[in-house]
């Protein structure tokens, strides 16, 4: 079957769908987040992604201004990973690419983490915070089998101490209430001699 314009309908289908795949892909490898302020274009990422509880990554924070690198920026600008009330401040170190830097962590529990920006570039000075990726359970990416969660053990641990306390209770309850009926039985069978 032809258009008016000699191009098939299978021709559309076909680079309609190229163009959703292409889409999808490239959203996919896009998980970084761009801040603007003033004239600054901030990218802020994981350096390997998807990020996992457990493994080694980094911050990658790439700064431009008008499409040209910002250098220089590790002795300015902080960065303060926050994560449930906690705050780990790393070394921002120049990346490999100029106007690229990084700041190396070990991310220990699943979800997500914000970034403090703080400091100054140039003469701008910042205040910002900005979440990454999301980072996930190392089940993700773990083959044939994971090994258990450390929150959900953790979880269990928890609920069978909690048994365990009560289960002492209720033993030394009955401890107590075995001797007060032992001493009660003793007596009646001493006044009944």
């Amino acid at each position: 079957m032809k258009s008016t314009k000699g191009i098939s309908i299978t021709a559309v289908i076909i680079l309609l769908t190229a163009f959703i795949l292409l889409a999808l892909n490239v959203r996919a490898v896009l998980a970084h987040t761009n801040v603007e302020i003033g004239p600054f274009t901030i990218i802020i990422g994981w350096e390997t992604e998807p990020v996992v509880v457990g493994e080694r990554n980094a911050i990658f924070i790439a700064v431009s201004e008008g499409g040209e690198p910002v250098v220089g920026l590790e002795g300015t600008l902080e960065v303060a990973v926050l994560y449930g009330g906690q705050t780990f401040t790393g070394n921002l170190q120049p990346g490999a690419d100029v106007g690229t830097y990084t700041i190396e962590i070990l991310p220990t529990v699943r979800g997500q983490y914000s970034l403090q920006l703080s400091g100054s570039i140039k003469d701008i000075d910042i205040s910002e915070v900005v979440q990454p990726e999301e980072v996930l359970p190392a089940k993700v990416l773990q083959f044939p089998e994971s090994p258990p969660d450390p929150r959900e053990l953790q979880s269990s641990i928890d609920d069978l101490t909690a048994q365990l306390q009560i289960a002492r209770f209720l033993a030394v309850a009955g401890v107590l209430l075995a001797v007060i009926a032992i001493t009660i039985a003793a007596a009646s069978l001493m006044k009944s001699r």
